[in-house]
């Protein structure tokens, strides 16, 4: 068991370096997508590597190691004491620097998409520089370390002639360590092209295959869309925006992250005995969007998602409105996102004090059918297509 661990968390190490080599290359290309997924994968090794640590030094508890060759001099035995508490020390320290930047970046930390750990930290753009510069760090001297750990057993098998590499191998431990690098590296470390398609073999070699596109609606000849028509003499809503809001919860290599959008307007006509006089009528500007992490505000904006230069605002219009039987209602709107119009079913609730409302109310919206995430973005493997969106707002009206 205890060379079980030792090789398999040292081919694991190597694996993390792998993907942290792939993950650069990746960025240096412009290759967004495929970044993610290395480093989405670089977490979820780093996190694991981190548990066998933990369990390793668990069992040395059950099982210690043999003392070590009475010919070693004393200096040589407590340099290895020294190295192996130092190794196990960067060995649990770089998983945990790597979690601390993580969740400082806003990107919550997945293991292979199976289970969201927290959050250590709130985000903080100071705090993530701090802890990548501490990662790096760590990484180095775990280098150095490990290399003067490999020449020190290599010492001791081809010039001291002793057993203390021999009994920390065996052909089992030894092709684990292999598989998993080897295997890690080919399964981990690929990332096709989500936009190219492999040919079926009963396709003919002349054809071509395309991928349909997601199914969206027919742009509109106007990229801004007409305001609904107030159809009555109904009261709009005056907005406490510092007591309001427009969330959305998206989900990416394997964990969900919030947003906002900050900046926003809407001209809100609403009583629920006026269904047929009611009216939503708001603007967002999506430029504005606030995930946590900078870098990924301004990937939003690009033209695969928002295209904020050409279409700088998102626009819901409703004016059907419906009440549910447990005193709830539905708006059914349109999102016009790129100047493309989209059906959206809005679900909300009112509650009434006087002349305050307070509106809270979600709709669950798919990305691709807005056409938000085109090119590589289109691939859901990494980035979901789910979105949630969550809205509250706090208003006064009088004259009802």
């Amino acid at each position: 068991m205890s060379k079980i661990l030792h090789w398999l968390v040292a081919g694991l190490i190597v694996l993390q370096f792998i993907l942290a080599n792939l993950a650069e290359r990746a960025e240096d290309a412009g290759l967004d997508l495929q970044q993610l997924a290395l480093l989405a994968n670089h977490k979820s090794v780093g996190i694991s590597i981190f548990m066998l640590a933990l369990l390793r030094l668990a069992w040395r508890k059950l099982a210690p190691p043999p003392e070590l060759p009475a010919s070693m001099p004393h200096w040589q035995m407590l340099a290895a004491r020294i190295s192996h508490y130092l190794l196990y020390t960067l060995i649990i320290l770089m998983p945990i620097s790597g979690w601390l930047m993580s969740s400082a970046s806003a990107y919550p930390v997945s293991w292979f998409k199976l289970l969201q750990l927290p959050d250590l930290v709130a985000p903080d753009a100071a705090l993530k520089e701090s802890f990548r510069v501490i990662h790096q760090l760590l990484g180095k001297l775990l280098v150095i370390l490990a290399s003067v750990h490999i020449l020190a057993a290599l010492k001791h098998h081809f010039i001291d002639k002793d057993a203390v590499l021999r009994r920390m191998t065996s052909p089992i431990s030894m092709t684990l360590f292999l598989v998993v690098i080897a295997a890690g590296a080919a399964t981990l470390g690929r990332v096709g092209n989500p936009g190219a398609v492999e040919k079926s073999p009963a396709v003919d070699e002349a054809e071509t295959v395309i991928e349909t596109p997601p199914t969206v609606a027919e742009p509109l000849e106007e990229p801004v869309p007409e305001p609904v028509v107030v159809r009555a003499d109904l009261p709009g809503w005056q907005i406490d925006h510092s007591d309001s809001y427009i969330h959305f919860t998206a989900s990416q290599a394997g964990a969900e992250f919030d947003g906002a959008w900050p900046n926003w307007s809407a001209q809100l006509r609403f009583a629920g005995d006026r269904l047929l006089d009611s009216s939503f009528d708001v603007s967002i500007r999506t430029a504005e969007v606030s995930t946590g992490d900078a870098d990924r505000d301004a990937a939003l904006a690009d033209p695969e998602w928002f295209d904020a230069a050409n279409f700088p605002e998102a626009y819901y219009r409703a004016s059907r409105f419906t009440q549910l039987e447990d005193g709830s209602f539905t708006a059914d709107g349109e999102l016009f996102i790129k100047g493309v119009a989209t059906p959206v079913l809005f679900r909300f609730s009112v509650e009434t004090n006087g002349d305050d409302r307070v509106l809270t109310g979600s709709a669950e919206l798919l990305r691709l059918e807005l056409g938000l995430g085109t090119g590589e973005w289109a691939d859901t493997e990494w980035v979901g297509n789910e979105v949630r969106v969550n809205v509250r707002v706090h208003a006064s009206v009088s004259g009802l």
